[in-house]
């Protein structure tokens, strides 16, 4: 139970932080082109128990230090899953490096404590355009996020891969063309690892699901969506759906 007890605490301060951290990580202006990191954030399957002081104690300095990357400018996108399962939130920040993205995500009091395990990913290739300010008053919505991974025919046939540099980011805009899209982006084939897209979109997951047929990468067995609902703060992306 206790452990139960931390998890929902550490998961509500994602959602009591995310509106600040999203209000704050845009103030300023970068003289280059932005690079966005997406990290996911995983409940370890030997997470330490904690006891209620020390969970209460942890909170706080998790949020402290969330709000400290928004002032900082690092972090633009925070979240939790709203869902039971090992993957309990994600980060993104705005940095010039995996290495440096990395780092950030390991100054958070939870990784410290290995209740939460940091998954770097990127960098994450997104119109930065797409990510706003927080509306006030503050509020969630919710989303259907899609971890695209390397499908069964991933690098089968290389001209196959044409699909993914041409036709995925096509297939995106037109989602997001149509209203069914908030963000999403590839990761570049240069860099490895089984994630290679993660795209947001506004509707639900059921939804969402008969959309990814169309996506020619999955049609092409070059991409396989795992779907997941997921909340952020109003306003942050084009509108989600209300927060079950």
């Amino acid at each position: 139970m206790r452990r139960i007890a931390v998890s929902l605490v550490l998961v509500l301060s994602l959602l009591a932080v995310a509106d600040a951290a999203l209000a704050q990580a845009q103030t300023q202006p970068s003289a280059k082109a932005a690079q966005y990191f997406f990290v996911l954030l995983n409940r370890p399957a030997n997470a330490p128990q904690l006891s209620k002081e020390a969970g209460e104690k942890l909170q706080e300095e998790h949020m402290a230090n969330i709000r400290k990357m928004a002032a900082e400018h690092k972090l633009v996108i925070a979240g939790p899953f709203m869902e039971d399962t090992a993957l309990r939130g994600i980060f993104v920040f705005q940095a010039d490096s995996v290495a440096q993205a990395q780092e950030w995500a390991n100054s958070d009091p939870a990784v410290k404590a290995g209740r939460l395990a940091p998954e770097v990913h990127g960098p994450w290739v997104i119109d930065a355009s797409a990510i706003h300010p927080p509306s006030t008053p503050e509020g969630m919505e919710q989303y259907t996020l899609v971890l695209m991974k390397k499908g069964e025919k991933w690098k089968s046939d290389a001209p196959a891969f044409n699909f993914v540099v041409k036709e995925y980011p096509a297939f995106a805009k037109e989602m997001k063309a149509q209203g069914y899209l908030a963000v999403g982006g590839l990761i570049p084939l240069g860099v490895p690892g089984e994630l290679r897209a993660v795209n947001i979109f506004r509707v639900g997951s059921e939804q969402t699901a008969t959309l990814l047929n169309n996506d020619p990468t999955v049609k092409a067995g070059l991409l396989k969506p795992e779907i997941h609902l997921w909340a952020t703060g109003k306003g942050v992306l084009a509108p989600g759906q209300p927060l079950q």
